[in-house]
């Protein structure tokens, strides 16, 4: 059983280094209103603490941008409910937010979908990174 992830949003009110810039070549309209990332570097794998950060998606619709990723426990035992900072970044390595996200516990080889959702409109990150707060 897969159990959807609480979201939380934590900004950090740096938001000039490109907010509402969708002219990246890596930025693409899917249908009306609705953009997606297709970043090579925002879309790799990522690991922590045993933990797959994979199949990446950022999407925009109406100023709002939702983070989803499949989380898989590739460590050899149970992990505990974790609380993780994105930190979404531009081409340039600067920080264009901050955000939290809670993992709920997982079995070994378990997987369940992060989902964060912020107010803001942040599709045109080029990576994130991540740490266990």
């Amino acid at each position: 059983m897969l159990v959807r992830n609480n979201q939380s949003e934590k900004t950090n009110g740096n938001v000039a280094n490109g907010e509402g810039n969708t002219s990246n070549s890596y930025v693409e309209e899917i249908e009306d209103g609705v953009k997606i990332n297709k970043s090579t570097k925002l879309n790799e794998a990522k690991e922590i603490d045993g933990l797959t950060i994979a199949n990446i998606q950022l999407t925009t619709e109406s100023g709002m941008t939702t983070l989803l990723a499949d989380v898989t426990n590739h460590s050899s035992a149970k992990t505990e409910v974790k609380s993780i900072e994105i930190t979404l970044l531009n081409e340039d390595g600067a920080e264009l937010t901050k955000v939290t996200g809670i993992i709920n516990a997982l079995d070994v080889g378990e997987s369940t979908q992060l989902n964060i959702a912020m107010t803001s409109d942040y599709v045109n990150a080029y990576d994130f990174k991540v740490n266990v707060k």
